[in-house]
């Protein structure tokens, strides 16, 4: 009979409209629930920066500081290295409240509602091994990564992050580990905060000059 065809087809068309709005649905499940340090990727069509900007840097912990938490608890840490920071005259920065779990798009949206700043530089550090005290001839990695929310835009750009070592031999007092400790974790947050401010520059709005 002649009305199958037209049904076959227009069940055709069903089925593929049903299939590609589930993979979409999949799909924007997905990247909304995407770490998006983890992920290291920068957005697309990022509009160039007219500074200066506003900076707000909020540590987003993890369960790979483990013990060494107690050594990085000191707020001088951040202030000597990323809240000094300025790519293109930035407004002095601030400092926000840790937080734990992904940063995710819907967090960023929620991190937007808390902070007025123009740009949210989120960093995550973790250590291996991440326990105290550290025993004999331990080689002790620190991770320093991060991404720079730029909130009106409500895009991300991508840090590609530090890996800094130190060996320890495990003869060390306490204190003079956690002074190294100290030490090896500045050092990764200012490689942080440079690779921050190059970013930052190259997103820098260049006013082009005329050849007249």
């Amino acid at each position: 009979m002649n009305y199958i065809n037209p049904l076959l087809s227009c069940f055709r068309i069903i089925i593929s409209l049903s299939i590609g709005l589930l993979f979409f649905l999949v799909w924007s499940q997905i990247e909304s629930h995407a770490d998006l340090i983890d992920e290291g990727k920068t957005d697309s069509a990022v509009k160039m920066l007219h500074f200066p900007k506003s900076l707000r840097v909020v540590e987003n912990i993890t369960a790979g500081v483990g013990d060494l938490r107690q050594v990085f608890n000191d707020p001088k840490q951040i202030r000597q290295t990323l809240l000094k920071l300025d790519p293109a005259r930035i407004v002095p920065a601030k400092s926000g409240e840790p937080f734990s779990g992904e940063i995710t798009r819907k967090k960023l949206k929620g991190l937007t509602q808390i902070y007025s700043e123009d740009v949210i530089f989120l960093f995550r550090r973790s250590y291996e091994p991440n326990l105290l005290p550290i025993k004999d001839n331990t080689i002790v990695k620190a991770h320093h990564t991060g991404i720079l929310y730029l909130a009106k835009q409500k895009k991300v750009l991508a840090l590609q992050g530090s890996i800094k070592e130190e060996t320890f031999s495990g003869k060390e007092s306490a204190n003079e580990q956690a002074e190294r400790l100290k030490k090896l974790d500045q050092e990764g947050l200012k490689a942080l905060s440079i690779q921050a401010r190059k970013v930052l520059h190259s997103h820098k709005f260049e006013k082009r000059q005329s050849a007249y």
